[in-house]
């Protein structure tokens, strides 16, 4: 059953009425603040009071989207995207966290690339391709030195 698979993820998870509440694995939890329950359809709902997005929740569990679901329901297989930017696999996690810190990081700069070559790099860019890197965990100053190898490049050729 998803409950079980959720809360087995969650630390300090316990049963209150017909609901169960635990730490939020988003942020610095010393009072539970993430409540969980289940629907009539055994879907599993999570809701963080300190206002957590739910993708974050997931992802910090080690859970995907597919685990909040029950086996067969047409919600595990539709497309999702986390902070409705970057695209998530079928596993539930990013879909760019397959590829690796360096493939990854020189992806997002060749992004930057493309954007400045046609004048479009601007804060908003920058500031979507830090939270791309941010989601999957490539760190700030991996991704800043391939933006700066691959701009580097652009003016040298």
């Amino acid at each position: 059953m998803p409950i079980d698979r959720v809360l087995a993820h969650l630390e300090g998870a316990r049963r209150v009425g017909d609901s169960w509440i635990a730490r939020c694995t988003t942020h610095e939890d010393s009072h539970p603040s993430l409540s969980i329950k289940e629907a009539t359809d055994g879907t599993v709902l999570l809701h963080c009071r300190a206002g957590c997005s739910t993708a974050d929740i997931v992802r910090n569990a080690g859970l995907a989207w597919v685990d909040l679901f029950p086996p067969g329901d047409r919600e595990r297989r539709r497309p999702r995207t986390w902070a409705g930017v970057v695209p998530m696999a079928g596993h539930g996690r990013p879909a760019f966290a397959s590829f690796g810190d360096p493939v990854t990081a020189c992806m997002l700069a060749e992004l930057a690339r493309l954007a400045r070559v046609r004048g479009r790099l601007d804060v908003q860019v920058a500031g979507a391709l830090r939270l791309i890197a941010a989601a999957v965990d490539v760190s700030a100053e991996v991704l800043a030195a391939s933006v700066r190898d691959a701009l580097s490049q652009e003016q040298s050729a």
